[in-house]
């Protein structure tokens, strides 16, 4: 039986405050350079995302089982970060290791990232078909200390490589080239780096990593504001809001925080104060967007869905990578949009949404998923504009953000009936 989620409207004027846990780009760092470090440390308002709880439990498995000359099974499920992160990680440490995935994850391509570990001396050898998971890793140790990677095609390749930089002897000098795509999650990754005792430096087309050992310490976890997104949402599509948003600040290390810049385009104003910030429903908004997502591609499915709703076309460009997230994302929005009448079409990177001219009868909806939390969040707001809709597989959100439907019902937008 396949499971679902109906959302029935109960009024279209939200005011309240909803907590946001942790950034689950940030904690997936935090728990990366703490285990490379070989420290438990006690983060603050860790992410309780699945991929981040699945990654402390395997890195404290990888270090119980490293000395076996048993390859260790990991199962990275559809964790994109996770597995490449941990490709990278694992070629640091003693044993044998088999990465592995889901069925979509054995479709995401890693080759890049494998080619510039095996370029350093990594030991790295695919099961199946060549450029794609599941791999198997010999830990080793890594012996040059220069690799070129090209730029265009996932930033988590790159934070990959400079998070296991200073573990090489002589350090890590990594030469970019091609069109950078969600540069700002490698920004992040250097200033954790940096807090963390790590003085990587960056230019235009280089990062140097030098030689080290991380010194983590307790800190706090920003709140997610990709997550946040799907409240922006909310608000744009509202008749009149006023949300809080514990925690948030201006000054974030997140690329996603450009949300609010975004939205202030859809009807969306942001207040920021000491403990947070107040997002407020306004009337002015723009007759047509056009963005360039490439430094934040989670974002597109929250506008992309916003737009169709408030009838105001939009462009994306840069986000031709969106096709190998946990869905292709690009067709997957065509397909779902589609059924409010809007038009998706993309040319090379660049994406195009025209709006319908009707939207459908209530209740009528029945929104699938494609097993991506972002597609279902992304989606749910519809219910403001449609008053009833149907989700199917509803429990991908758990993936980066478990409480969503709890906090959409709470905060008293709609009710959430869930079946099977």
């Amino acid at each position: 039986m396949t499971h679902t989620v109906r959302l029935q409207l109960k009024k279209k004027s939200l005011y309240g405050t909803c907590a946001i846990s942790g950034s689950k780009s940030i904690s997936n760092r935090l728990l990366i350079m703490a285990f490379l470090a070989g420290k438990n440390v006690h983060f603050k308002n860790l992410s309780v995302a699945d991929d981040t709880r699945l990654l402390a439990r395997s890195l404290k498995q990888i270090r119980i089982c490293g000395s076996s000359q048993i390859p260790m099974i990991i199962d990275a499920r559809n964790a994109g970060t996770f597995f490449r992160f941990l490709t990278a990680v694992l070629v640091t440490q003693k044993g044998l290791w088999h990465l592995t995935g889901s069925q979509r994850m054995t479709e995401r391509p890693v080759g890049h990232l494998v080619d510039a570990l095996r370029e350093l001396g990594a030991d790295i050898r695919y099961c199946s078909k060549e450029g794609y998971p599941p791999v198997n890793i010999r830990g080793c140790k890594l012996k040059k200390g220069e690799v070129d990677i090209d730029a265009s095609v996932s930033s988590q390749f790159i934070s990959a490589l400079m998070l296991i930089g200073p573990c090489m002897s002589g350090g890590l000098q990594i030469s970019l080239h091609g069109k950078k795509v969600s540069f700002p999650y490698v920004e992040m990754t250097r200033r954790l780096m940096n807090e963390f005792g790590i003085e990587c430096r960056s230019s235009a087309h280089e990062i140097t990593v030098p030689y080290g050992f991380y010194e983590p310490r307790e800190m706090y976890v920003e709140p997610d504001w990709s997550s946040a997104s799907y409240w922006y949402q909310m608000v744009a599509l509202s008749d009149e809001a006023e949300i809080a948003l514990p925690g948030f600040k201006k000054e974030s290390v997140q690329g996603d925080r450009v949300c609010a810049g975004i939205f202030d385009k859809l009807g969306v104003e942001t207040e920021y104060r000491r403990n947070g910030i107040i997002l407020r429903k306004k009337e002015n908004t723009e007759g047509e967007l056009s963005l360039d997502l490439s430094g934040s591609p989670d974002l597109v499915p929250a506008v992309m869905v916003t737009c169709a709703a408030k009838k105001i076309p939009a462009t994306f460009k840069g986000v031709g990578h969106l096709r190998f997230k946990e869905s292709d994302r690009i067709e997957s929005l065509s397909r779902e949009l589609a059924k409010m009448g809007a038009k998706v079409t993309a040319t090379g990177g660049t994406v195009r949404m025209t709006p319908g001219n009707e939207l459908p009868g209530t209740g009528k909806i029945v929104f699938e998923t494609y097993k991506d939390h972002r597609l279902a969040m992304a989606l749910a707001p519809l219910v403001l504009e449609l008053g009833q809709l149907t989700i199917e597989d509803p429990d991908v959100v758990e993936k980066s953000y478990p409480a969503f439907w709890k906090d959409i019902r709470n905060i008293g937008l709609c009710t959430v009936e869930k079946t099977g």
